[in-house]
Formats: C-alpha cells, sequence, structure tokens
C-alpha cells in the first residue's frame, strides 16, 4: 500500500512517521508534503491508496486541510485518509464521519493506532470497495 504523509514539516518527526510506516512491508511512504497547499498535487499524480493528514486541531478549522480530505476522497479510486490529530478532538469535532472502513481518527502519540488505521484501511483496499461497510 502507498501512502501520502500530509501535514509534517521535514524533520524528526516526519522521519520517525515514515520509519515507523515503513517497518511494515506493506506500506511505503511514496511522498510527503509539510503543506496542505501541494498536497492535492501529489495526490492526484500518485494516487496514494492512503493519506496520512495530520492536523493541528479541528478539520472543520483548516480549510486547506479539509479541501485535501476531500481531494483525496475524490480520487478514483479515493484515498483511504488516517487524520491523525495533535489533540484530544472527538471525532464529530472534525467535521467529517470517520468510518472502519475508509476513514480513521487517531492520535499523533498513538503509534500502534495508526497501524492499525493503516491495516485495516489496507485489508478493505484489498478485499472489497473501501468505502462500503460490511
Amino acid at each position: 500500500m502507498t501512502v501520502l504523509l500530509v501535514g509534517i514539516p521535514e524533520g524528526a518527526e516526519l522521519d520517525l512517521l515514515r520509519s515507523r510506516i515503513q517497518r511494515n512491508p506493506h506500506f511505503r511512504v511514496i511522498s510527503h508534503t509539510p503543506t496542505p497547499g501541494t498536497a492535492l498535487a501529489h495526490a492526484r499524480a500518485l494516487l496514494p491508496d492512503i493519506t496520512v493528514l495530520t492536523l493541528p486541531g479541528s478539520l472543520h478549522d483548516d480549510p486547506a486541510a479539509l479541501g485535501v480530505f476531500h481531494g483525496v476522497r475524490a480520487l478514483d479510486p479515493p484515498s483511504g485518509v488516517v487524520l491523525r490529530t495533535r489533540a484530544e478532538t472527538a471525532p464529530h469535532d472534525l467535521g467529517v464521519n470517520t468510518t472502519d472502513g475508509a476513514v480513521h481518527q487517531v492520535r499523533a502519540s498513538d503509534e500502534e493506532g495508526l497501524m492499525r488505521a493503516l491495516h485495516t484501511i489496507g485489508l478493505r483496499r484489498t478485499t472489497c470497495d473501501p468505502d462500503k461497510t460490511p
């Protein structure tokens, strides 16, 4: 599964996140961008299976990040999305519905939760339509 990382500047956090994801041989980070502005260009060119979107707060309050979310979900095929939040944010505070198939929310500090979300999206993409709940 290919992964696009969005919203993390160059540095230690990006290096750790990329390393953590790529420890699993089923996931490969194909690109990253610190700003939502260039994320859609990366997504349209690379068609990632999964987009990990790191949010400083609420998705609802960040029009650029919300645009990335809707843009990667509108790709054909749609990218699964992991909303990686820095704060204790409830799904309804993000302004989107999270589902077990296509969209997941995890805290930035929850590495196990991130890997579970990636694994769940990956399994659904390889076995069925990721946007339909069984």
